[in-house]
């Protein structure tokens, strides 16, 4: 595995908020290898994760919610990705975590069933809606703890949720102990 983040972004090409450009350009700044990829459906978002050999995924995309606002899967512009879906890539998950800024994501069903039926050790997800501009700033403080201070996923995020007070509900699933 490459130390380093597989960014896969799902958004429409004119759409005003693209974390994942940013994120490259911060990791660029930074050294850190990285990968941009833009998907349109789910079939191509679920193959590039399992496909990947970076250590870190980050998914840039918005979440479906139903209406009482519960996650219901990640948008592309040709598909939704369910937790059916999802299913497709059981256990094929090579990442130690995935990050993702799709409202909602970070619900406690979905974030339970990716580290304890994907495959990958970790995973982070907003529980709420945050906009662009507070998810860059999030994936910016995150990444640098990440890879230039504290050197764990649970670390980094410890930290940040410590300092910065996580005010945009990110939340951080872990798999379970055997």
């Amino acid at each position: 595995m490459l130390r380093g983040v597989e960014i896969i972004e799902c958004l429409d090409q004119d759409d005003p908020g693209s974390e994942g450009r940013c994120l490259k350009h911060i990791l660029n700044l930074m050294e850190i290898k990285s990968n941009y990829s833009h998907v349109s459906s789910i079939d191509t978002l679920l193959h590039t994760i399992t496909a990947s050999r970076f250590q870190y995924i980050h998914i840039s995309t918005h979440g479906i919610t139903s209406i009482e606002d519960q996650f219901k899967g990640w948008w592309t512009p040709k598909g939704i990705g369910t937790r059916a879906k999802v299913a497709q890539i059981n256990g094929e998950v090579n990442a130690t975590a995935i990050v993702s800024t799709a409202c909602k994501s970070g619900s406690k069903s979905f974030g339970r069933y990716l580290v304890d039926d994907l495959g990958c050790k970790y995973f982070i997800g907003p529980t709420g809606f945050p906009k662009f501009y507070n998810v860059s700033l999030f994936v910016h403080i995150f990444y640098h703890k990440l890879f230039m201070t504290k050197g764990r996923v649970p670390n980094a995020f410890k930290s940040y949720n410590e300092i910065y007070k996580n005010p945009h509900g990110f939340k951080l699933y872990a798999q379970s102990k055997p």
